[in-house]
């Protein structure tokens, strides 16, 4: 297998702590005097990720690969948050007159609202400040990442955008492409693709943190700024529901961090709070299927075979996005080229659907604009494993 060194740890020592991967300073490896660090995936998803292409082991502290159809058949097995999500989608046709909104379970308050303050509270409550803290040590990155997140993604899926609706292409679809543009990135698979692919993990982590908070403010602006003329937001309603469904809940979980053993509770159950959190995701995809399935696509001018057609637009986008932040940024180390890439090129679904569901909560046609968001998650998955093995031989 390959040993996968990981330079410059944080230097106070401290662990940096990101969705279930726990990262801590560890020997001076190499003739440079660079250092290692330990990574102990512990929930696994380290091992579900590289063993696509590999079994991932740690020993002292340093992750091996090697290459098996084992490491591949535990990988489609551990992966079952898009096991249940197709499972949910499934469940959702006969099932969809107990999913919908019109149904007498209310599912948009007694499910989806409920659900999404506590997705954001126990963002609050996991999220370590000093990450972001970190980030501000490297500016340019901080500022590459950021602008190619925000600006340049965005500008690219509407350019495409663009000339798909004057091709006749579903303009909700489209509309749908530019809200997952608009997203801010993963935080756990940049990092965990990072990690595997032998970039520098820090990077990632404090980049990937500080995008998430950004992503609060400006993927709603955004939205109301590239969309004002296709869809009708009332920018009053929707900053109060913001307010109360995201900001609030991720302010006061910040604030109970502040209880040292709150903290400690947090970090040793931050996988489990992941778990929960892609368990809630789960939910949400089933409700917004069931709105799907009791409507009349066909009204709106969507056909089924639209559906397979838009995941070949998000691969198609996703690989263009892909290279062009890999050909944008031969000014940094390999390890530094690594962690940008994997942040920059992800959109996140566990902070995206929910914003989704709050910026259009009164729109019938909300479920149709979150089906490119929902099917974009595999598509970033499976290139992502197939980039990071080509990259972990250039480090």
């Amino acid at each position: 297998g390959r040993m996968l060194k990981l330079v410059e740890a944080s230097e106070g020592g401290s662990a940096i702590d990101v969705q279930g991967i726990s990262i801590v300073p560890g020997d001076q490896v190499g003739e440079d005097g660079s250092q290692e660090v330990d990574v102990v995936a512990q929930t696994g998803a380290a091992q579900d990720l590289a063993g696509a292409g590999s079994e991932c082991g740690e020993v002292n502290g340093v992750v091996h690969t090697s290459s098996t159809a084992f490491g591949r058949c535990r990988s489609l097995q551990r992966q079952w948050f898009l096991c249940c999500m197709m499972v949910a989608i499934v469940l959702a046709f006969p099932l969809r007159d107990i999913g919908g909104d019109s149904s007498i379970l209310m599912p948009k308050y007694t499910l989806k609202l409920p659900g999404v303050i506590m997705i954001f509270l126990s963002q609050g409550l996991c999220l370590d400040p000093t990450a972001v803290t970190k980030a501000f040590t490297q500016c340019h990155i901080i500022i590459y990442v950021s602008i190619f997140a925000f600006v340049v993604y965005p500008a690219v899926v509407m350019v495409v955008t663009t000339l798909l609706e004057s091709m006749g292409y579903s303009k909700y679809f489209c509309t749908g492409m530019v809200v997952t543009s608009v997203m801010p990135t993963t935080t756990a698979m940049s990092t965990i693709l990072t990690t595997m692919s032998g970039g520098r993990v820090p990077v990632a982590v404090a980049n990937a943190t500080l995008n998430n908070l950004m992503g609060i403010v400006c993927t709603p602006a955004l939205v109301m700024l590239l969309l004002s003329g296709t869809v009708s937001v009332d920018f009053g309603k929707v900053a109060i529901k913001l307010m109360y469904s995201i900001l609030v809940p991720f302010l006061c979980g910040q604030a109970l961090r502040r209880v040292d053993t709150i903290k400690d509770f947090a970090v040793k159950n931050k996988p489990k709070f992941s778990i929960f959190n892609h368990a809630v995701l789960v939910v949400i995809i089933f409700c917004s299927f069931c709105n799907i399935y009791s409507m009349q696509l066909s009204d709106y001018g969507v056909q089924w075979y639209h559906i397979m057609t838009q995941i070949l637009m998000n691969a198609v986008v996703h690989i263009l996005i892909c290279a062009l932040a890999w050909v944008s940024t031969p000014w940094a180390s390999m390890p530094d080229r690594v962690a940008i890439f994997f942040v920059a090129v992800q959109k996140t679904i566990v902070m995206g659907l929910p914003l989704l569901n709050e910026l259009f909560n009164d729109d019938p046609l909300r479920d149709i604009y979150a089906l490119p968001l929902i099917m974009y998650h595999p598509v970033e998955l499976i290139v992502g494993i197939l980039a990071g093995g080509r990259m972990l031989k250039l480090v």
